[in-house]
């Protein structure tokens, strides 16, 4: 097992929005983000499968435990999958919801057939020796530290604008925690160990043309994984379900229909 759950308090549910019938896939969005997100994928999926949108902890009507923790939204996840019943199910994260997702798939790989992450990063993307002062400038000033990475991660800035909007909603208290566990947490030891077959989606923003793949894997920390296909979409930002909703549903449908696969660089 990945995690002890000795000393941890309880998780507190997570929110599970489920349509469609077949084969279950679940849906699990970023810091910030929402079930909404992934709508035009979900109605695409649906036509096939059993869809479940996630909120994560903080998000939507999900309660944020305290204290907070990877492995506590791992365990609000592993009990969102449980609800849903013993089949394993392809299970799709996106950015921060991707982390947790992965750790959820090393924790309880019974309950997941396969894995997609969409623009994660397994390891924290910031060197340690700049952590505490981008740490201290998150608390000096929230608003202009969040409004610069989310402009950041959108298509253009009017969706980067929009993005930000949206975050501007939700409570400080909550997005604050999240962000530092991405400057923390660390999968890419532990992603080696990975049992079911994954399928990395980035957009050209995170694997540049000019970059191979091994370059990417590493920075990312994919490296090393048993089974694993990976995919790069271009005319996107961070956010590929909103900007290519379409081609996300045909990849995602092409993995759950053959999850093992062998192992390719689907470029």
């Amino acid at each position: 097992m990945l995690f002890s759950v000795r000393g941890l308090n309880p998780p507190s549910p997570t929110v599970r929005h489920t349509f469609g019938r077949g084969p279950e896939i679940v849906l699990v969005h970023g810091l910030g983000s929402r079930g909404s997100h992934w709508l035009p994928v979900a109605r695409l999926l649906a036509r096939r499968h059993r869809v479940t949108m996630v909120d994560l902890p903080g998000h939507g009507l999900a309660t944020m435990p305290t204290p907070f923790s990877l492995e506590q939204a791992t365990l609000a996840l592993d009990r969102a999958l449980a609800e849903g019943g013993d089949e394993p199910v392809i299970l799709v994260g996106h950015s921060l919801g991707g982390l947790v997702a992965a750790a959820e798939a090393l924790r309880s790989p019974r309950r997941v057939r396969g894995l997609i992450l969409i623009e994660t990063a397994l390891k924290p993307q910031i060197p340690e020796s700049e952590r505490a002062a981008l740490l201290a400038e998150l608390d000096r000033d929230y608003e202009g530290f969040v409004h610069e990475a989310y402009r950041g991660f959108g298509r253009d800035s009017a969706q980067g604008e929009r993005l930000w909007r949206e975050v501007a909603e939700l409570d400080p208290a909550m997005v604050k925690p999240w962000i530092r566990l991405a400057f923390i947490a660390d999968l890419s030891g532990q992603i080696r160990d990975l049992m079911p077959p994954l399928y990395a989606v980035l957009a050209g923003r995170s694997w540049p043309h000019d970059q191979p793949w091994s370059e990417v894997a590493a920075e990312l920390g994919y490296e090393g994984v048993p089974r694993m296909r990976v995919k790069r979409l271009d005319d996107c930002g961070h956010f590929p379900m909103i900007d290519r909703p379409e081609d996300v549903a045909r990849l995602i449908e092409r993995f759950a229909d053959h999850p093992d696969g062998e192992p390719i660089a689907d470029r």
